[in-house]
């Protein structure tokens, strides 16, 4: 058993470092405060000869990386200020869209990538030139927690800037670049010779634009990862060709340069991304310390590999690829030396241990797959264990082909092979489970994991804590885990109200601690833009909900029929089930009323028609209040506005008032007949934080401690500024959309807090 060394903490710190960094949550000043303060404390215990006993290397360590991921973060805020002006740069990837191509450039000055978006018809290939001017600033973010992140995409791809060039020219090259064509020849063959080249073309040079519905089975299959070029991949390549080279009249090390040499033109020429790159950094190193009779552990390897990737590209720590593959390979190379099997079977031993690999790998890697795409397949390890032998096939047979070798009988093989494949995947399809998170929480799943990382610790270091002792500590953590973990809902989650970001509109998603799910308004788009294919619903808050892995919506409160707060909805009446709808019973006559009518029918939901004294009772001591109206009041101005339901939520001591676009006449009105009764700690800033809803005695009467503002891009002057004054000497805690969802949580019922902020 190999001793765990605190320099593997420099790959994680380096990564947390450059995370953190990129969401600017600590000072700078702060980090190198600290770790200078560590550092000459460090010093001064060495020079006085105590190092050997020092505690203070391992936090001097870790302060050290986070501030140098800090630091590898700064180009990523080049165009935080967007800059106009003509600029020059090399092609070096265009990647075709549904209505543009996205062309990447390197730019000669500065030194950066940008993402130009360009129009369909526009010729252009890697390798050529270009000329533009135009405002490169930085990639949208994501508006909420599961919609496509466009920053981070293109981060993961190393481009920190995009521009809609008002004008460019292109100055192309015959054939394009060099790399280009090579890539060309050796698709062209593959084509040629393979029936249906997709899988072929994914394995071997990682193009995965023929894949079809093909990539969404193996998804649903839990073998992905076998589609990325990966360090199975390279070490199938390393076989081949050492197999030939063993052959050639060349010592040790010459055989090892060639063989590397030449996987290094592969990858290259493939395109491959960072678990490639670390099979091949991990090769070399291993290679050269065998060569030297040094036997080095490969999770050190492994930390050194991942360290050095991440300096010189630090932006991998957004690439979903790099994640998964470091993940994943780090927990195999942890738990390997403890569960391996061994039997006088060689095929028992080959299915046992095949099996066991790849459910670590599903352990390790289950807080990212939830994070990423909400579930876990559960039939990946058995499924890679099937198709495993097959994708080696097809690569060492697609790897011969795109070399030209095709009319010898290879492609054949592989359209064989792909018939087998075709059958595997409907044989096993319909068995395709999944685990999804239900009722746990991320933190829950987060500690768990933590659990199971610090076993495969201890168990790999036996030597170091008696093994009766080790094991005695671990059943006793794991009881407690597993008390804690079955505690009732209520004493182990909060109350979560999640004001969510639907542009200029209101949406609020409620999750009880027993999951109880309840929506308040959906956003929405006006008729100008949903008649040009925009939908908040299916865009930003349907996303939110499958990422938060909801199934059904028990109720939906509509404070009136306003297209900013009702449209959205329409999505989410299509999508989810429902439980029950209420509303204020307000007619209105537009297409998306009408629709909302009709959805409410065909889908049999039930609609209850609000009116104040209503109460929901939503278990664990939470109830729904409809404080307002008793009756709709039709002479009122803005009479759709005035008419909006006010609703109170209660857990506990702490309450929580939405008052949708009320405004002035009604709020005096609330204030007179209701006084106290309006008292909340937390208030939903009433239409959009307007001046025509500043009604200071609703304010005193309501006494927030916190608020806030659903507002977005607008041309109202939404929230107005003597709103934000009146707040801040009332000295409230305001928060609003227009950036980030903004989440406020409470704890059984004693007290609430908002989210840190998250730029």
């Amino acid at each position: 058993m190999v001793q765990i060394s605190k320099f593997l903490l420099l790959f994680p710190g380096l990564a947390l470092g450059i995370y953190l960094g990129s969401l600017g949550l600590l000072p700078v000043s702060m980090l190198l405060t600290t770790f200078a303060c560590l550092a000459v404390l460090w010093l001064y215990l060495a020079y006085r000869g105590r190092a050997q006993k020092d505690w203070l290397f391992t936090p001097m360590m870790i302060a050290g990386m986070l501030l140098l991921g800090y630091v590898s973060v700064l180009p990523m805020e080049r165009w935080s200020v967007p800059e106009e002006g003509m600029f020059r740069g090399r092609i070096y990837r265009v990647q075709e869209l549904s209505f543009d191509q996205r062309v990447l450039v390197q730019l000669e000055t500065p030194k950066q990538k940008v993402a130009l978006h360009l129009p369909l018809e526009t010729e252009v290939q890697p390798g050529w030139g270009i000329t533009f001017f135009g405002t490169v600033r930085q990639p949208k973010q994501a508006p909420n927690p599961g919609v496509f992140c466009y920053r981070q995409y293109l981060r993961s791809l190393g481009v920190f800037g995009i521009c809609y060039p008002e004008m460019y020219e292109v100055h192309s090259q015959a054939g394009g670049g060099m790399l280009y064509r090579l890539r060309s020849k050796l698709q062209d063959n593959i084509a040629q010779h393979v029936r249906d080249p997709g899988l072929v073309l994914a394995l071997v040079l990682g193009q995965r634009d023929e894949l079809g519905d093909r990539q969404e089975t193996w998804r649903l299959l839990g073998i992905s990862h076998l589609l990325a070029i990966s360090g199975m991949h390279v070490g199938l390549v390393a076989m081949g060709l050492g197999g030939i080279v063993k052959y050639l009249p060349l010592r040790p090390l010459g055989r090892l340069i060639v063989i590397q040499g030449a996987l290094l033109g592969y990858i290259v020429v493939a395109g491959s991304g960072a678990s490639a790159w670390r099979a091949l950094l991990i090769s070399i190193l291993a290679g050269y310390a065998a060569l030297l009779g040094q036997r080095q552990d490969p999770l050190h390897l492994w930390a050194m590999v991942g360290w050095l990737l991440l300096l010189v590209k630090p932006t991998l720590v957004f690439d979903r690829g790099f994640s998964l593959s470091f993940a994943a390979s780090g927990g195999i190379l942890l738990w390997s030396p403890s569960v391996t099997v061994r039997h006088r079977s060689r095929l028992f031993s080959y299915v046992a241990n095949s099996l066991i690999v790849s459910t670590i790998a599903q352990l390790t890697l289950a807080p990212l797959l939830f994070q990423y795409f909400g579930e876990i397949a559960l039939l990946g390890s058995l499924a890679t264990l099937l198709f495993l032998p097959l994708v080696a096939v097809l690569m060492v047979g697609g790897f011969f082909v795109a070399l030209g070798f095709g009319s010898l009988g290879f492609g054949s093989i592989l359209n064989t092979i792909m018939n087998v494949v075709a059958v595997l995947e409907r044989m096993l399809l319909p068995f395709a489970g999944r685990l999804v998170l239900g009722s746990w929480t991320g933190s829950e799943v987060y500690l768990c994991w933590l659990f199971y990382i610090y076993t495969g610790w201890q168990l790999r270091k036996p030597r170091l804590i008696k093994p009766k002792r080790t094991m005695a500590r671990l059943i006793t953590i794991g009881v407690f885990l597993l008390v804690v973990m079955s505690l009732p809902p209520l004493f182990r989650r909060p109350l979560e109200i999640t004001a969510l970001n639907v542009g200029q509109g209101d949406c609020y998603f409620v999750r009880t601690p027993s999951g109880v799910h309840l929506l308040v308004d959906g956003g929405g788009d006006t008729p100008y833009w949903q008649e040009r294919g925009k939908n908040v619903g299916k865009e930003r808050l349907v996303p939110y909900l499958h990422h938060r892995q909801v199934e059904k919506i028990d109720y939906v409160l509509v404070s009136h029929p306003h297209e900013d707060h009702l449209f959205g909805l329409l999505a989410v009446l299509e999508e989810f089930e429902v439980g029950m709808v209420i509303d204020n019973g307000q007619e209105h006559t537009s297409p998306t009323y009408q629709k909302y009518l009709q959805l409410l029918d065909e889908k049999k939901i039930r609609y209850h028609e609000g009116r104040a004294g209503d109460r929901i009772n939503l278990g664990d001591g939470i109830t729904l209040d409809i404080l307002y109206p008793a009756a709709l009041r039709e002479k009122l101005p803005s009479t759709y506005n005035n008419n909006s339901l006010l609703v109170r939520l209660q857990y506990g001591g702490v309450r929580m008032l939405f008052t949708g676009d009320l405004e002035n006449p009604v709020l005096h009105d609330l204030a007179n007949d209701l006084g106290s009764g309006l008292g909340a700690e937390w208030v939903k800033v009433p239409h959009h934080g307007s001046r025509g809803s500043l009604h200071k005695g609703f304010y005193d009467a309501v006494n927030p401690n916190w608020a806030v503002i659903s507002v977005g891009q607008n041309s109202f002057g939404h929230p107005h500024k003597e709103v934000i004054d009146f707040l801040e000497e009332q000295n409230v805690t305001w928060r609003t959309t227009k950036e980030n969802p903004q989440t406020f949580r409470v704890w059984w019922g004693l007290w609430g807090r908002f989210d840190s902020p998250i730029s």
